[in-house]
């Protein structure tokens, strides 16, 4: 089995990220549309998903599943950047690409 190329893993890493940022969107929209008149002002709507009870009780289930869609977007596209700056300092300065193919 090959592996892939690192900018292929690159690539991916980012796609997944926004995916999953996406999916973090349309999680707080789903609880926008359930609170209806409660939703919070937009700066503390993003803020207050991080934080427990933010959004009441009822609306503790779908907090936890968009504060994960959170965290892995964000790890992903923390794990491309460090990919993206490593590919760019190895074409710049010569520094070795780990698990590439010769």
């Amino acid at each position: 089995m090959e592996t892939p190329a690192p900018t292929d893993l690159l690539a991916a890493a980012f796609a997944v990220g926004v995916l999953f940022l996406a999916r973090f969107a349309l999680a707080l929209r789903r609880i926008r549309s359930e609170l209806g008149d409660r939703w919070p002002r937009e700066p503390q709507a993003w803020r207050g998903v991080t934080r427990p009870q933010a959004f009441g009780e009822a609306m503790e289930p779908n907090r936890r599943h968009a504060v994960r869609q959170l965290g892995v977007g964000l790890f992903c596209l923390a794990l491309a950047a460090i990919l993206g700056l490593w590919l760019a300092g190895a074409a710049l300065f010569g520094w070795p690409v780990p698990f590439a193919s010769a």
